[in-house]
């Protein structure tokens, strides 16, 4: 068997009021290029994250952050550009509900798209498909954080999420029954170009039990490669079409659509660099990874026992994801929503420190941080402001 399939992969992907009339007109030139069109027409097959809820009248969960949805007709475009199938498993599908969730798996019915990552319970959820092109088998499995709003119960809907001994068991038993697996993760530090240790690890336990290739998606920005283990893995592919943020940095305005050609005996990655336009994304007329290489380079020396390498990439993720984050979480902690502290947005990873020294003792942060790192405090915190939640007027 000397045939290549070649199957592309296509990060976060979701209508938004100003490219809506596209969706639904299925104007794919428009939205996308005709370069990307003409790939997707090419490829054997397409995969995509599906970043929101294609609902008409869904009503939105309680949740922080914003809840994304689509008219059912704009699945139209989805189709029209030739995507095959769609993860669900991902911190936005479930943001109507059960029955946006059950509009959202209708439209995709309606189009021929298959969808995975999601059920109707916990005990329900379709974690996997499998295609079979050319005599190659490839199976595509989907994996989430989970959230409050995205976690299944015993009889509501939600996501797949990542529990390492079931994910890596799971894995272990499908790739006895294919040829290549490929594992499509939801999650890492938003708005960050760099990953945590905690992911890293992640990744290479997957692929320990079988997938060879792993791509995360959410992060909305383009991080790093390895190969590890005879696997591939892309730390942050960025988005391919989620335009919901009126804001747009150097490291959410590029993503990276993947290619993978898949032979008798392995595989080929190219990557392809999509701009973000006005109407949706295109194939990007620079292909400049320079960037993107430079942190590789730094993750392989990490991965070759390099400690100021390690120190220097923590460091990174460090000053990236505190950046973005620290803000936010501080409204949280001291529960505050003013514009007063909207200042603390723009202000750099250095200064915030400096706030939280004025604003919190030492106990306190040791607390906080307590709280954040360790997985059982996790849960009991979550427990507690649930049952707060419920009982707040």
């Amino acid at each position: 068997m000397n045939e290549k399939v070649s199957i592309l992969f296509a990060g976060d992907t979701f209508p938004v009021s100003d490219n809506f009339d596209l969706f639904c007109d299925g104007k794919t030139e428009e939205l996308f290029g005709d370069r990307l069109c003409r790939m997707f027409a090419d490829a054997d097959y397409s995969v995509c994250n599906l970043e929101g809820c294609f609902t008409d009248n869904g009503e939105p969960v309680e949740k922080v952050g914003p809840s994304v949805k689509a008219p059912v007709k704009a699945a139209l475009g989805i189709k029209k550009l030739g995507f095959r199938a769609a993860t669900l498993a991902n911190t936005h599908t479930l943001d109507y509900g059960s029955k946006g969730h059950d509009e959202m798996r209708a439209a995709l019915d309606n189009y021929g798209i298959e969808y995975f990552g999601t059920g109707d319970s916990k005990d329900s959820i379709k974690t996997h498909i499998t295609v079979t092109i050319k005599g190659i088998t490839v199976t595509f499995y989907t994996v989430t954080e989970l959230f409050a709003f995205n976690k299944p119960g015993k009889n509501t809907p939600g996501a797949n999420g990542y529990d390492e001994y079931a994910v890596c068991k799971e894995l272990a038993e499908l790739k006895k029954n294919c040829d290549r697996l490929v594992v499509l993760y939801h999650g890492g530090a938003e708005m960050t170009c760099y990953s945590s240790g905690m992911i890293r690890k992640r990744f290479h336990r997957m692929a320990d039990n079988g997938a060879d290739i792993i791509l995360a998606q959410h992060t909305h920005a383009i991080a790093f490669e390895e190969y590890y283990n005879g696997a591939y893995l892309l730390y942050g592919q960025g988005n391919f079409c989620f335009n919901l943020s009126p804001r747009v940095s150097e490291y959410t305005a590029t993503g990276i659509l993947l290619e993978a050609v898949f032979g008798a005996d392995g595989f080929e990655i190219k990557k392809h660099l999509v701009r973000r336009t006005k109407s949706g994304c295109e194939y990007a007329q620079a292909q400049d990874f320079a960037a993107f290489d430079e942190r590789t380079r730094l993750h392989d020396r990490v991965a070759a026992g390099d400690e100021s390498a390690e120190a220097e990439l923590e460091r990174r993720f460090s000053e990236y994801s505190t950046g973005f984050w620290m803000p936010r979480l501080l409204k949280v902690f001291r529960g505050i929503n003013s514009s007063d502290d909207r200042a603390l947005e723009n202000l750099p990873p250095a200064e915030i420190t400096k706030h939280l020294l004025t604003k919190y003792t030492k106990q306190q942060l040791l607390a906080i941080q307590m709280l954040i790192d360790n997985d059982e405090f996790n849960e009991i915190a979550s427990r507690f402001i649930s049952e707060a939640i419920k009982n707040k007027e």
